[in-house]
C-alpha cells in the first residue's frame, strides 16, 4: 500500500530529530499538543495571550496541556524563552498578559442552545444548580456568560458552581461579577475546584479582616482609597499578621498617639516584620531584650554628660511627631 499526503493549503513542520526516537513513548495528549504548537507560530510566540484558543482548539484543561509541554520539553522537542534566559540572563521586560476575555467568542442563541443540549453538566449547571442558589430561572444573557465559561474556558461544573455560590450577595447573584471573577482566576491558573475552594477560603479570611479593621480604625462603611487596600493587603498578605497582631498595633497606635491611624500602625507593623516578629510573644520578647545604650561622654574643659541615645526611642519619637503633625 502507497500512501500520499493530502496537502491542500498548509504544512505542519515537526522536528523529526527530536520526534522521532521519542514518539512511541508520547501518549495522545502529547501527540495532539505537539501537533498543535507546531502548526501555530503565535501560540509558539507567546502561550499567555493564547492560552484560552488552544484549550478551546484541543478540547483540554489548560493542566493537562502544560503537563504535555513539560514532556515535551523533556523529550527535548521544545525549548522555552525560560531556557534560553537562563544561557542569556540579560534583563528583559515582562510581556503584558493578555486578557483572556477580549478573545472570548460571541455565541448566537443557537449556538448557546446546542451547546447546552450537548453538554448535560452545563444543562444541569443552568437548569438546576444555580436556579437552586439564585432562587430563579437563568436569563439568556447569564446563560451566554455561564456557557461560556463552560466551553470557552473550560471550567468545571464544579468550579463554576463555586464561583457562583462565591459570587452570591444576600442572595443576589451578578452574573458580571461572575464573569469577571473567573477571567481574572484564570489567568492566575485557578480553574479547578481546589484551587478555587483555597481562593474563596483566603478572600473570606481577607474580607472578615477587612471588616474587623473597618470597626478597629473607625472607618465606617466608606469606601476603602487605593493607599489603605495597599496597607491592608500587606498586614494580611506580605505580613501574613492575624487579628492578634493587628489588635496589638491598634493598642500601641492608641497609646502613642491617642488617635486610630493605618499610617501609624502600619509604620508599626512594617518595623516588627522587618525585625522578625510574627506573634505578639515575639514582639513582647523583642522589647524586653532591647538593652540601654550606653551614656556617651563627652569632654570639652569641663565634663558634660550626654543623653543616653537608643534608636528605637528615636523612631518612637519621629513616628508621633510625624502622625501628629
Amino acid at each position: 500500500m502507497k500512501i500520499k499526503l493530502n496537502y491542500i493549503d498548509g504544512i505542519i513542520n515537526v522536528p523529526s530529530e527530536s520526534v522521532l526516537p521519542n514518539i512511541g513513548e508520547m501518549d495522545a495528549d502529547e501527540l495532539r499538543v505537539l501537533l498543535y504548537v507546531c502548526s501555530d507560530p503565535s501560540f509558539r510566540e507567546d502561550t499567555d495571550s493564547r492560552k484560552a484558543n488552544a484549550i478551546k482548539t484541543l478540547d483540554m484543561q489548560w493542566a493537562a496541556i502544560e503537563k504535555a509541554l513539560s514532556s515535551l520539553s523533556s523529550y527535548g522537542i521544545l525549548r522555552s524563552d525560560e531556557v534560553e534566559a537562563e544561557d542569556q540572563p540579560q534583563h528583559k521586560a515582562k510581556k503584558q498578559k493578555a486578557s483572556v476575555r477580549a478573545d472570548s467568542p460571541l455565541y448566537t442563541k443557537d449556538e448557546t442552545a446546542g451547546i447546552i443540549d450537548r453538554n448535560e453538566d452545563l444543562h444541569k449547571i443552568i437548569n438546576d444548580d444555580v436556579p437552586r442558589l439564585t432562587g430563579r430561572a437563568v436569563t439568556q444573557n447569564e446563560a451566554l456568560i455561564l456557557v461560556s465559561l463552560y466551553d470557552y474556558l473550560h471550567l468545571p461544573s464544579e468550579s463554576i458552581i463555586k464561583l457562583v455560590d462565591f459570587c452570591r450577595t444576600n442572595g443576589v447573584v451578578s452574573f458580571r461579577v461572575v464573569e469577571r471573577t473567573a477571567y481574572s482566576l484564570f489567568d492566575e491558573d485557578i480553574t479547578t475546584p481546589e484551587a478555587i475552594e483555597e481562593f474563596i477560603i483566603r478572600q473570606r479570611k481577607k474580607d472578615e479582616m477587612t471588616s474587623h479593621i473597618r470597626d478597629l480604625f473607625g472607618i465606617g462603611s466608606r469606601s476603602l482609597i487605593s493607599r489603605e487596600k495597599n496597607q491592608i493587603k500587606n498586614w494580611i498578605e506580605v505580613y501574613g499578621y492575624g487579628q492578634d497582631m493587628i489588635d496589638l498595633a491598634y493598642e500601641t497606635t492608641i497609646k502613642s498617639i491617642n488617635e486610630p491611624s493605618l499610617d501609624y500602625a502600619g509604620a508599626v507593623m512594617k518595623r516588627w516584620f522587618e525585625n522578625g516578629c510574627r506573634t505578639p510573644q515575639d514582639v513582647e520578647n523583642a522589647d524586653s531584650a532591647q538593652t540601654p545604650v550606653p551614656k556617651i561622654k563627652k569632654t570639652r574643659g569641663k565634663k558634660a554628660e550626654a543623653e543616653s541615645f537608643d534608636a528605637d526611642d528615636f523612631m518612637d519619637l519621629a513616628m508621633k511627631r510625624s502622625y501628629k503633625e
